[in-house]
């Protein structure tokens, strides 16, 4: 199969600039993927050699690498931000520099995040810093590490200097991120609103041979079907994010990826205590994109990817506008059933019954008025104390907001599994291997980050160590839920 060439080689300079990193005065790495480095097909040796940091720093590569023609690039886009449209946003502070073939066959984009001013950095300084660069580093890994689709961190450097942000000077970090494609939804809107028609067919057929192969090119409704695809990965996304507990925090157009990845880890965040209209953001002010919310918003964003499209499904604009409200009105559809076959793998449910949906937000509803923790309890579920010698003691103890509704719930629970066909130590190793003991929690990450500024990183690199495999026991203790004076109630982007 012929490689897709790369964003820049494919695409008319509409659609970026090229632009030249700002070099750091003294970069060092403070955090390498090795084996992501490794399935790009990248020499560790060489990432920390001199010339290594020079590229993952500002891209340069010595000419035997094959420094590509173009050079780096930053990438337009627009964006619905909040709900209000900006026709022109970009990348303003990050930078492709260059493709890396995965062992799987797949091509993956490197980015710098903090490389300087590009053209679309308006009143920003194009930098990043420390603490927000760990933490995408530590959430987009752990993401990985519980299957989620997104995208992956290759590393963190520290440039040498100082940032000014509104709480006073940090460190200056660079954060060298892979992903499939940064195609967003906010790309087309671009196309659509300065380029028109034939630019967004332009990006359509870039995404389509990057990402959805299997289109044949000659296809005569390969666009619908582009949009079918992208509809159905994002409903399997969403479902994922909300089966572990994952709020996004700023679900814009311009952060939602065609490639169905999970993209910008700026104030996201994981639940402890279950509410469905959790929110940390500390710019969401109405919880736009709550917990509870995001199903409903990422519809609302493929709606604006649809709003984009239709014109290339059919010379007749009430068919292609019919045809794109049957793909929409399939998403939740798509939605529910990944949805529902998450929570029945959470709670071990092999067999079918159609009213799992009612006991599965029973037991829902009985979290929020428990104040249980939503990661702690699920896993707790699928104890051998719990799960196999049916002794929901432990359990309860885990819901101290309402035991009573919690006994009500148990009976269902209790019923529902006569069911079930699979001894109770099946269920439960599927129920172990589905619900985390370990997730990236809020107090946690920011401890480290807080040592992290000081200039000990041994905690982060501990903590990265063990999101690796969130599914296995140990006594770490990482798996406790914040104390009250733990809690963190908001997230920044870091901007």
């Amino acid at each position: 199969m012929p490689v897709p060439p790369h964003y820049a080689t494919a695409l008319p300079e509409f659609f970026h600039r090229k632009v030249t990193p700002t070099a750091p005065p003294a970069p060092q790495l403070i955090a390498l993927n090795e084996s992501l480095a490794r399935q790009l097909g990248l020499d560790v040796d060489w990432l920390q050699s001199p010339a290594g940091l020079a590229f993952l720093s500002r891209g340069a590569l010595p000419e035997h690498k094959n420094n590509p023609p173009h050079g780096p690039v930053a990438t337009a886009y627009a964006g619905h931000q909040f709900g209000h449209f900006v026709p022109s946003l970009g990348d303003g502070r990050a930078i492709l520099i260059a493709d890396c073939q995965h062992e799987d066959g797949s091509l993956m984009e490197l980015q710098i995040k903090g490389a300087g001013l590009t053209p679309f950095s308006r009143n920003g300084d194009g930098r990043n810093t420390l603490g927000p660069a760990l933490r995408e580093y530590l959430v987009s890994e752990a993401m990985h590490a519980l299957s989620i689709p997104t995208t992956r961190a290759l590393a963190v450097l520290t440039t040498g200097e100082m940032v000014e942000r509104s709480d006073g000077p940090v460190p200056g970090a660079l954060l060298v991120r892979a992903a499939h494609s940064h195609i967003r939804v906010g790309s087309f809107q671009y196309a659509a609103a300065h380029g028109g028609l034939d630019h967004v067919r332009q990006l359509a057929d870039l995404a389509i041979q990057r990402l959805f192969p299997d289109i044949p090119a000659d296809e005569p409704e390969r666009y619908l079907i582009f949009l079918q695809q992208v509809i159905e990965r994002q409903a399997r996304l969403v479902a994922r994010w909300m089966e572990v507990g994952f709020i996004h925090g700023v679900m814009n157009t311009d952060n939602c990826a065609i490639s169905g990845d999970t993209l910008d880890y700026g104030p996201c965040a994981f639940m402890d205590q279950f509410d469905p209209m959790k929110h940390f953001s500390f710019i969401d002010k109405d919880g736009r994109y709550a917990y509870g919310r995001q199903p409903a918003l990422a519809l609302w964003n493929l709606s604006r990817l649809a709003e984009c499209l239709f014109p290339l499904f059919d010379d007749d604009d009430d068919k292609a506008i019919e045809q794109a409200q049957e793909a929409l009105h399939s998403y939740d559809r798509l939605f529910h059933h990944h949805w529902l076959a998450g929570f029945r793998r959470k709670l071990g449910l092999e067999e079918q019954d159609e009213h799992d949906i009612r006991l599965l937000e029973h037991i829902l509803e009985t979290m929020h008025t428990g104040q249980a923790d939503f990661t702690n309890a699920f896993r707790m579920m699928g104890s051998p104390t719990v799960a196999i010698e049916g002794n929901y003691a432990p359990l309860r103890e885990l819901f101290p907001g309402n035991r009573g509704h919690f006994d009500l719930c148990r009976t269902e629970i209790l019923h529902r599994l006569t069911l079930e066909k699979r001894s109770p130590s099946a269920r439960q190793q599927t129920m172990q291997a589905t619900n985390p003991r370990l997730i990236p929690r809020n107090h946690q990450i920011e401890a480290v980050l807080t040592q992290a500024l000081h200039g000990n990183y041994q905690p982060f690199h501990a903590l990265h160590e063990a999101l690796k495999t969130p599914f296995a026991e140990a006594d770490d203790g990482l798996e406790a839920a914040p104390l009250p004076h733990e809690e963190v109630r908001h997230t920044f982007c870091g901007t």
